[in-house]
């Protein structure tokens, strides 16, 4: 009991806590739809790689082509120079062929006319000298080695 002098004890404050709602989870997605929206980032990241490739090896394809029709171009028109050098270069042995076979002959005419060359001038050492007994031996000689 309380003295009646004494104030009145005030009783202990007790707080009534209601218990913690449980954490509300936020609406997350699943792992498997994640997953698969990743793999669907990628896969386009990775398609936009290989078009960019493609247009670009396309372009570089297209001037390929144009620089190697140009150089078969070039390289037909050699070929047909080489082949009318090639012609002329055998037509030019030809002709060098028979100017050896002429000269052969001409020499070998050259190398048959010597003796008569050499008697023609005995014959004309021989008329210096004026008798016609030596001019007549020479024009035998002619006659022999000539014939």
């Amino acid at each position: 009991m309380t003295d009646e002098g004494s104030p009145t004890p005030i009783p202990p404050i007790t707080y009534v806590v209601d218990p913690a709602p449980p954490p509300q989870e936020a609406p997350s997605r699943s792992r498997k739809t994640f997953a698969l929206w990743t793999v669907a980032v990628v896969f386009l990241l990775a398609t936009a790689g290989f078009v960019t490739l493609w247009v670009l090896e396309r372009d570089d394809h297209k001037a390929t082509v144009g620089q190697l029709g140009t150089a078969r171009a070039e390289l037909d028109g050699v070929k047909a120079k080489v082949a009318g050098l090639e012609k002329r270069h055998v037509d030019t042995e030809g002709r060098i062929k028979t100017a050896n076979d002429e000269r052969q002959k001409y020499e070998a005419d050259a190398a048959a006319a010597k003796p008569c060359a050499e008697a023609g001038r005995e014959l004309i050492a021989t008329s210096s000298d004026g008798s016609d007994r030596a001019i007549a031996a020479a024009v035998r000689l002619i006659r022999a080695r000539c014939e």
